[in-house]
């Protein structure tokens, strides 16, 4: 993100409307910049300017809003301030750079000063870098901050913190906390993709784990049936499917059956229905015969009727052109009239615009001659142009002379007593000098004593070397924990596997039971069958015997059987003796009895099955169980290395063993941590006193550049105040010089040296301005006057053409005595003349009309003689006396018509009734010929009702089984699938399961701290580098305490590392402006930053330290960045040629800014 140009609006003491282009000189040449001016002054103005076009706040002010804005500049009714800013995107897969403006304001109701504060207006727009045009992207406050956030990667916390670093928040990177940091790391590098990393490898293991569990739940509950089972099934679907044959073939004989019986019957109605219609279609021709005898008698008639028709037409015709030709004279006389009197009115017209014309002229004639006058009597006002621009000038230098000359005397008195309060602060600076050079005198002697006690007790050991000890102490503390965890585990395992060999044995032999369980229930259920078969055999040939009874009583002795023939019949007696409902409740007592065996054969066959489910279950909670053993165990041999000597590969088992050398582990590390406590806090006292110590050299460094601060300053005061008597004097002469001048200036003009210039110069302003309108004017009426003479020459000649034009139309015709003139009588004119032009247009297509007419009424009179002769002609020959004889026979059109559709009418419907009779009774013939079946049409219907009935049964039987059989197989199928889902299933689990404990977290942040941590390390590297350069004293690294902490190293204190909040001020702003150019450095995908704002940090710094930040920043600029440095260090403003200097006005509380 680089910061392009700003424009800001009535902004605390920046008072009215300032615009600074970063993109040219002398910014576009220096890219690094100062910003001077006194304490006040309003430097930190613009980076707030900056802050509120983005972010709508400040870092000095927080709410800006309709009910509190304390950045207006106070009695101005309005504020503003708008950026205009580069940041790196992509175009057709092209790096670019993207500039955007962001606008902010705010004013007071009816734009005064006194008014109620408004509601923001903002604005977010992308600009096109050739026409500088800008398309609006957001005008809403919310949404214009997330679009700022999202283009440029940076929230208004973390652009304070990376990119303009106020007053006050210069080290906010420095101080902030672990989780701050974070966060500023994540957006300004992009490592939030770790994060997220790290929470979807936590997601996708939980459901790994819980898909594993529900794909083996979903195999424990799948029921299918058995072997025997099945064939039953099948066997049974053959069977009905057989049965459903035989009765669909019945149906189908039965139906065409039915069908013939229906098409038998609607044949014989169709022949009654043809007779019928017959016979009504001759009735109708019957009744209609008297009346179509009239339409043969009107035949004559009609050969004769158009030879009269053209007789007729032909007369009309002769009549029509003859009223035609008299409405053509009618209407030829009323446009002669309309004519003559359009020409009339032209003629009067044209005489009365001549007229006008030549009075115009007259007047314009008079208005030159009185302009002409007025310019004579004032030619001194001719120069007054070439002098105003220049009176004025002196006049606004001259009073720019006055006030400045009172500054300047104004400015001598505060210079005055500025040097007395300088000599007072330096008399006290120098007691301050002295007490800090004895401050540090006793913090070095305390600083050594410390060092001494510290070296006694690490005893030719370093802090880092015990630290290092006592961290693998830890570590083989923790190893001794995590093999008994392992151990434990172990154990635990062991025994469930054992558990589950008791069980799987257990299950596997109630398995064998229960399977010849099964195999003895179905050898019954086929016995049973058997049986079942037998007595319905038995019962058929009981009942079949039982239906021929009535034949037998027949029978006689020596008689022939009409079935067998034989005369002998010994079984009369014991047929009549036969009992069927016997051998009815002994088949039901056995299929009662098979109905129950096969209900308890399927109970059998599905415990079995979920007897084998749980073994096949069991068996698989083995395997896992062995693999868990197997893993722990390799777990186990890799920890226990280490510790080889101490415990045997066994020594799992023995819980005593890890006890007594966990133990001894806990106790070495406890050792280990009082000395490291001891050491450390040894540390602590060293660093405190280093850090005293430091701080009062410090002190003294400040206090003595303080007081050569003074001293410089003394001298330029001094130096300043000779310099002011000297412009003062200068003011005085130029002042002299001017007024001698204009007054000479003056005095050749006819004037004498007013003493208000501004009305006076008002007023010269007036009569100049009235000389050029005269001047103009005069020029315009000469133009005037050349173009109304020729007008005024053409009107005369115009009116003279329409009279000559109304005189030859017509000589005797007399003047108007009354018209009324228009508004415009030129366009009236116009008009007139159009009139005439198209009334001559008419005349003349009348003539043509007429000539016309009479040539077809020649013609008319012609044919009306031919075609009275042919009338009559066709008359005579005719059957009829005279015309009324032949009028009498016409018939009249409609009815002719009627008469003529009823004998078509009747006629077709007797011929279409005839065909029909003879198709109806062909097909009749041939159906009966046909003879399929002798029954009645409804005793086929309760046929193929009954027929349908046992067919429905029958298929419900057929798909239930189907459905049951077909279920099962799927069941299969799907168990079958689930077991190979389950092996895939477990094996991506585990991948998962063992990524989930390197990277996996639920909040993302075991992965995304890694990150960080690299990032920050990266960043660190980048910083120390600059602050080799800045300082070779100070050091950064991370704490080993916390993942984003850090410590500083202080080569001048023997590599001894302090708390960064232990910095001194100017140790700090070197720190902060280190990590700062860092982080400027460290440019990733979402955020570059180009521009960078340091706001007051500086003072602290003495002169040495001052060059070193200077070339740093020097050396940062030539890579392309841009840096801008506000303060009031006059060393600074003399090394840094580019400066935006913030001057104040003069005790008006306003200041200006300059470049």
């Amino acid at each position: 993100m680089k910061i392009l140009r700003l424009r800001l609006k009535n902004l605390n003491s920046l008072k009215g409307e300032w615009t600074i282009d970063f993109t040219r000189t002398p910014f576009a040449d220096n890219g690094l910049f100062a910003i001077t001016g006194p304490t006040g002054a309003g430097k930190s103005t613009l980076l707030d300017a900056i802050c509120l076009a983005l972010y709508h706040e400040t870092p000095r002010l927080k709410n800006i809003s309709a009910t509190s804005n304390d950045i207006m500049t106070r009695h101005t009714a309005d504020c503003l301030a708008e950026v205009e800013f580069e940041v790196k995107g992509e175009v057709n897969g092209k790096e670019a750079q993207e500039v955007y403006r962001a606008f902010w304001s705010q004013r007071r109701a009816r734009d005064k000063p006194e008014g109620a504060l408004q509601q923001p207006k903002v604005e977010l727009a992308k600009v096109d870098p050739a026409s500088g045009l800008g398309t609006i992207l957001s005008s809403q406050i919310n949404h214009k901050l997330k679009q700022i956030a999202e283009i440029t990667g940076l929230d208004f916390p973390r652009f304070t913190k990376s990119m303009l670093l106020a007053q006050g928040g210069f080290a906010a990177f420095l101080n902030a906390s672990a989780n701050e940091r974070a966060e500023l790391l994540e957006e300004l590098t992009g490592t939030d993709i770790y994060g997220l990393i790290s929470q979807r490898v936590y997601e996708q293991a939980r459901d790994a784990r819980e898909q594993l569990n529900t794909l083996r739940a979903r195999a424990d509950g799948m029921e299918l049936l058995s072997a025997e089972a099945r064939a039953e099934k099948e066997q049974a679907v053959t069977d009905l499917a057989t049965a459903q044959a035989d009765i669909q073939r019945q149906q189908h004989a039965t139906r065409l059956q039915h069908q013939w019986r229906v098409d038998l019957a609607h044949a014989d109605k169709d022949s009654q229905d043809a007779a019928a219609t017959l016979q009504q279609a001759d009735k109708t021709l019957a009744d209609a015969a008297p009346r179509l005898l009239r339409l043969a008698a009107s035949a004559p008639a009609e050969a004769l009727k158009p030879v009269h028709e053209r007789w007729q037409q032909a007369d009309a015709a002769v009549n029509h052109s003859k009223a035609a030709l008299r409405a053509l004279d009618t209407e030829g006389a009323a446009l002669e009239q309309e004519q003559q009197r359009q020409h009339a009115i032209a003629s009067a017209l044209s005489r009365h615009i001549a007229d006008g014309a030549d009075l115009l002229w007259q007047q314009l004639q008079d208005e030159n001659r009185q302009l002409d006058a007025l310019s004579a009597a004032h030619p001194q006002r001719a120069r007054l142009g070439e002098s105003l621009a220049a009176w004025r000038q002196q006049f606004e230098q001259r009073q720019i002379l006055h006030k400045d000359i009172a500054a300047r005397r104004q400015a001598l008195e505060t210079l005055a007593r500025e040097l007395a309060g300088q000599e007072t602060r330096l008399g006290t600076q120098n007691h301050t000098v002295t007490r800090a050079e004895q401050a540090l005198t006793v913090a070095r002697q305390t600083q050594q004593d410390t060092q001494a006690q510290q070296t006694q007790r690490l005893a030719g050991r370093s802090l880092a070397d015990l630290r290092q000890t006592w961290t693998d102490s830890q570590a083989g503390l923790a190893r001794w924990q995590q093999l008994d965890t392992l151990a434990r585990q172990r154990r635990e395992l062991t025994a469930r596997h054992a558990t589950q060999a008791i069980q799987l044995q257990q299950e596997q032999a109630g398995i064998e039971a229960q399977d010849k369980a099964v195999s003895a229930l179905r050898e019954r259920c086929r016995e049973l069958k058997t049986q079942v078969a037998d007595k319905q055999k038995l019962l058929e040939q009981e009942r079949r015997i039982q239906s021929l009874e009535a034949h037998r009583q027949h029978l006689r002795p020596d008689e022939a059987c009409p079935l067998c023939g034989a005369t002998e019949h010994p079984a009369i007696a014991a047929y009549q003796a036969l009992d069927v409902s016997i051998t009815e409740a002994a088949l039901k007592e056995r299929q009662s009895a098979l109905d129950t065996l096969i209900e308890q054969g399927q109970q059998a066959a599905k415990d079995l099955t979920a007897s084998q489910t749980r073994r096949d279950g069991l068996q698989a909670q083995q395997a896992r169980t062995s693999e868990d053993l197997e893993r722990l165990a390799t777990a186990w041999n890799t920890l226990l290395a280490p510790l080889a000597n101490s415990l045997g590969s066994a020594a799992w088992a023995h819980p005593e063993q890890l006890q007594a050398g966990q133990m001894l582990a806990e106790q070495a590390h406890a050792r280990l941590s009082d000395d490291l406590k001891a050491a450390e806090q040894g540390d602590a006292a060293l660093q405190k006193a280093s850090l005293l110590a430091s701080e009062h050299g410090q002190a003294v460094q400040t206090a003595l550049n303080q007081r050569a601060l003074i001293q410089k300053d003394l001298e330029t005061l001094r130096a300043r105040q000779a310099d002011s008597h000297t412009q003062l004097d200068i003011r005085h002469q130029e002042l002299t010089g001017l007024d001698s001048r204009l007054e000479a200036s003056l005095a050749d003009a006819g004037f004498s040296l007013p003493i208000e210039a501004t009305p006076w110069l008002h007023e010269r302003e007036v009569e100049w301005r009235e000389w050029q309108r005269v001047q103009q004017r005069r020029q315009q009426l000469g133009e005037e006057l050349i173009r109304q003479q020729a007008r005024r020459d053409g009107s005369a000649a115009e009116a003279q053409d329409w009279a000559a034009r109304r005189e030859a139309l017509d000589p005797h015709a007399a003047a108007l005595t009354e018209i009324t003139l228009p508004v415009d009588p030129v366009a009236a004119l116009a008009r007139c003349a159009e009139q005439i032009t198209q009334l001559t247009r008419q005349l003349s297509s009348l003539d043509g009309r007429r000539q016309q007419l009479n040539s077809s009424l020649a013609e008319q009179h012609i044919a009306l003689r031919s075609a009275a002769g042919a009338w009559q002609n066709a008359l005579a020959t005719s059957p009829f006396a005279d015309q009324e004889a032949f009028l009498a026979a016409l018939l009249p059109t409609d009815e002719r018509q009627h008469l003529q559709q009823l004998k078509e009418t009747g006629e077709q419907a007797r011929l279409q009734a005839t065909t029909l009779l003879k198709s109806a009774r062909d097909k009749l013939s041939a159906l009966q010929a046909q003879a399929l079946t002798e029954h009645p049409l409804l005793e086929l219907e309760r046929q193929l009702a009954d027929l349908e009935t046992r067919l429905q049964h029958i298929s419900e039987q057929l798909g239930g089984e189907r459905k049951r059989l077909e279920d099962d197989s799927q069941r299969r199928s799907s168990q079958q699938a689930l077991f190979v889902q389950i092996d895939e299933q477990a094996t991506e689990t585990d991948i998962w399961q063992r990524l989930d404990g390197l990277i996996g977290s639920a909040r993302g942040d075991k992965f995304r701290k890694f990150a960080q941590g690299l990032t920050l390390d990266h960043l660190l590297h980048l910083a120390n580098r600059h602050l080799a350069r800045l300082h070779g004293r100070y050091l950064l690294r991370r704490k080993g305490s916390g993942e984003l902490e850090l410590d500083i190293i202080d080569s001048w204190q023997g590599e001894a590392a302090r708390d960064t909040r232990t910095l001194s001020g100017g140790e700090s702003f070197l720190v902060s402006l280190a990590l700062a150019l860092a982080l400027s450095d460290l440019v990733s995908r979402k955020t570059s930053i180009d521009s960078l704002f340091l706001d007051e940090g500086f003072g602290t710094l003495d002169g040495d330290t001052l060059d070193i930040a200077l070339d740093a920043l020097d050396t940062l600029n030539a890579s392309g960045k841009m840096i801008g440095i506000i303060s009031h260090v006059e060393g600074l403003k003399e090394r840094i040629p580019a400066q935006i200097r913030v001057d104040k006005g003069g005790g008006i509380g306003h200041s200006r800014l300059s470049w």
